[in-house]
């Protein structure tokens, strides 16, 4: 479909459900208030069930923040990705996000230290965080580990996604964009009460653009967008006390993956190849696309996501009440996850399925507060392949060994590096995955007016399986017309050949807990102090690794919090303050080491020794007056590894395809597997200091409407991309400029906006690796600007 269809499309759509809207709407309405006079909950009376218990925000005594819906299009958030800048300490990395500098940058093996839930279901797949985010209630993001009542792979925090719940009444909301790279999206929400006792919620969404890199060679630009998502929502109460909500979702993903760049390279000019020394490195930072980025062909992601999630709710008494939450998705995969020219990722009908069960009791009564529940998960890839091109490298003058050998597939001459095709790896899967079983339990008790304790534990057990094969083919072999899980096409040997499917399962268990206290100093003021732990879940690896990469053990996490939270001015001013110190053990990283079976770099997960973690996080919204509301953020984070000796040295390792080849000529090899010691260095994502400031104003045009500018501004200081801090991954630190103006009607049913994101035009890299040859990199997008137009009714 074509931008001048969808945009027919769109208006056909919204006109026909505004017709039958309007009646009866009309009919049930109650006399609309200009913007400047209506009132709106001021962030100290947010309900959260951060705790699986609602509470105010200003009483949560815990590290959460909230932003809603109309805080997201305000602030041109409709992205996992586009999310990170809008609460205190939360980042992006490979495997879905980062909070305090905790986070994930292997995308092969691992689960992400930051458990996302969507309407209280959790999903592991990072993939599902590239589809876009639409009609949302709220996003509650809490930081610090959450082992108590979220378990498993929270260690660095929580995200909660809400999605919208149905309306009371019938009514339908949407709007259409147009912006920068012919970029076109619109959403619908409609909501339909079908009687007192049912109602839906349908809401679509649907976003293309042209992408804000060129195709160099692709069949497509890069960075492309192309989503869509439809959703239905339905509450169905069964008497007073029993109510049950549904949730059904599809999405799909067709853009194409991000460009990438060389962002240095380096050289050896007192190099000896014949003796095996590197000489004094130069770094020549001259940006460039990747070598071998303009032979890519296919460069489209292919990602389809089914999910039903259902919430079944059991009001037994006024202070006993039970909750069932069951989930199911299916992710499938049939396209390219990554293409850099040198390292080609791309899928055959891959599957993750996962099915969760949950049953928690909430017991309310006079001073005390208890939720206990039982908790059953699985996730598996049943079916399906990875087809992965892993080439490799090596920098002048060392190329010149890939480039006499005959087998550069670019090679380079004076300073460029030179490439090679390396191997194939096939993976194909036959039931992967991890099953989960908890039991847990928290409560408050009020020993004095205003005075509480808190408690809690969870117990989880997990077994680990790794059934699946994992094939290895001279480099540029296998294609997706002749892959097979176990031969390399057209040759009689394969390279190596590891068969899991009947290995046996690795088994983990953890007790977590949680204590502390938490005092009303007025009714406008809490404080409170408390200790937690959390635990993420080890794993296993290829057992065609190294003897040591083929298992990694679970991380775990102290936390020591102090906090306090006030909402004050007859709840104009919300303020919050949070110190937290946390201290991690056997913290699971990525590294990029030698596999000795294939010669091969391949990214792993492995154990660090400790780290430790401190900072101070502020809050705060103000909302002087009724047509004025400020807010902002600022975070400072120490974040570092106290020991970890025994770091792979991924800049100062030469290749094992070099150090094979440069022997054949005669030569020796080159240092190929050094480790360096990384204590004392900062983590990844993790910038000493962010801060954010909001302010908007709503100016009353009388009875032609309002008009509201808002300026949204985002500093971050500078960090690194990965735990050895090498210079050549340093990211810069960046300022990022949002503005709006919206125009309003008099009844709230039209509203036009424009709006700029990222005024500076700022290039911010999202992933910097490096390795001994040059550092490599992803960007965000540049300045984007355009019109929106919206309807309510």
């Amino acid at each position: 479909m074509n931008r001048l269809s969808l945009l027919f499309a769109s208006a056909s759509i919204g006109a026909s459900v505004v017709a039958l809207a309007c009646p009866a709407a009309a009919q049930e309405a109650s006399p609309v208030q200009t913007n400047t006079a209506a009132p709106e909950d001021y962030t100290g009376d947010i309900v959260v069930t951060a705790q699986k218990t609602s509470e105010r925000l200003s009483k949560a005594p815990v590290a959460v923040s909230v932003v809603t819906q109309d805080s997201l299009t305000r602030q041109g958030v409709d992205s996992a990705a586009a999310l990170t800048t809008t609460v205190p300490g939360l980042q992006s990395s490979q495997n879905g996000f980062a909070i305090r500098g905790i986070g994930s940058n292997n995308s092969f093996s691992g689960y992400s230290t930051v458990a996302t839930q969507i309407d209280g279901i959790y999903d592991p797949s990072a993939a599902v965080l590239t589809l876009g985010l639409f009609d949302l209630g709220s996003v509650e993001v809490l930081r610090g580990p959450q082992g108590t009542v979220y378990g498993r792979n929270a260690t660095a925090g929580v995200v909660n996604i809400n999605t919208a719940d149905p309306g009371k009444k019938l009514g339908f909301n949407a709007d259409i964009q147009y912006g920068r790279f012919n970029e076109v999206r619109a959403r619908a929400a409609v909501d339909l009460p079908i009687s007192d006792a049912f109602a839906l919620r349908i809401s679509a969404y649907r976003q293309v653009d042209d992408g804000f890199e060129g195709n160099y060679g692709a069949r497509q630009n890069y960075n492309k967008t192309d989503q869509a998502g439809l959703r239905v929502n339905s509450i169905l109460h069964l008497g007073d006390r029993l109510t049950w909500r549904l949730s059904l979702n599809y999405g799909e993903n067709k853009g194409t993956i991000p460009l990438t760049y060389m962002r240095s390279r380096n050289v050896y000019p007192n190099a000896n190849i014949a003796a095996g020394t590197f000489g004094p490195m130069q770094t020549i930072y001259s940006e460039s696309i990747n070598p071998g980025q303009d032979l890519v062909v296919d460069n489209q992601m292919d990602l389809q996501y089914y999910a039903a999630r259902s919430r079944l709710t059991w009001e037994a008494s006024d202070s006993l009440s039970f909750t069932y939450l069951a989930g199911y998705s299916l992710l499938k995969n049939n396209g390219v996850d990554s293409a850099t020219g040198v390292f080609t990722q791309q899928n055959i009908d891959r599957r993750v399925e996962t099915h969760s069960h949950e049953l928690d009791a909430n017991f309310e009564s006079g001073a005390f507060n208890l939720v206990v529940g039982g908790y059953l998960y699985q996730d598996k890839q049943p079916s399906g392949t990875r087809l992965l091109h892993a080439g490799d490298t090596a920098p002048a003058p060392f190329n010149g060994i890939f480039n006499a050998a005959g087998i550069a597939k670019v090679a380079g001459t004076g300073t460029n590096i030179s490439t090679i095709s390396g191997v194939d790896v096939v993976t194909s899967y036959r039931g992967q995955g991890t099953k989960s079983q908890a039991v847990f339990g928290q409560g408050t008790f009020e020993i004095a007016p205003g005075l509480k304790i808190l408690g809690g534990a969870r117990s989880t057990w997990e077994q680990v399986n790794q059934r699946n094969i994992e094939l290895v083919c001279p480099g540029d072999t296998v294609t997706l017309a002749n892959i097979t899980p176990t031969t390399c096409p057209g040759i009689p040997f394969v390279y190596a050949l590891s068969d899991d499917t009947n290995r046996p399962e690795a088994k983990f268990s953890n007790i977590s807990w949680k204590a502390g206290v938490n005092y009303e100093v007025t009714p406008e003021t809490l404080v409170y102090a408390s200790v937690g732990t959390g635990f993420r879940g080890g794993g296993l690896e290829a057992s065609g690794n190294a003897p040591q990469y083929r298992q990694y053990q679970p991380e775990t996490v102290t936390n020591y919090e102090l906090g306090a939270r006030s909402s004050l001015m007859g709840g104009k001013l919300y303020l919050s303050a949070t110190a937290f110190n946390m201290d991690y053990k056997d913290l699971q990283v990525s590294s990029i080491v030698l596999n000795p079976l294939t010669n091969q770099v391949s990214a792993v997960t492995t154990n660090a020794a400790t780290a430790r973690l401190r900072g101070i996080e502020l809050e705060t919204v103000f909302r002087p007056t009724r047509a004025d509301r400020i807010s902002g953020f600022v975070s400072y984070l120490d974040a570092k590894i106290r020991s970890f000796p025994t770091a792979s040295d991924n800049l100062n390792s030469a290749s094992g395809n070099y150090n094979a080849l440069t022997t054949a000529f005669g030569n020796r090899p080159l240092p190929g597997t050094v480790i360096r010691d990384v204590s004392g260095n900062e983590l990844p994502n993790a910038p000493k200091w962010s801060a954010r400031a909001s302010y908007a104003h709503i100016f009353d045009l009388g009875g032609a409407g309002s008009l509201t500018p808002s300026v949204d501004f985002y500093v971050q200081s500078r960090t690194f991309s990965d735990i050895q801090n090498y210079a050549q991954s340093r990211r810069a630190s960046y300022t990022k400029t949002d503005l709006n103006l919206r125009y309003e009607t008099n009844d709230a049913h039209l509203s036009v906006t424009g709006f700029v994101n990222n005024l500076e035009n700022k290039r911010v890299a999202n992933n910097l690796v490096t390795v001994w040859s040059s550092t490599t990199a992803n960007y965000d997008p540049p300045r984007t600007y355009g019109v929106r137009l919206g309807m309510h009714f």
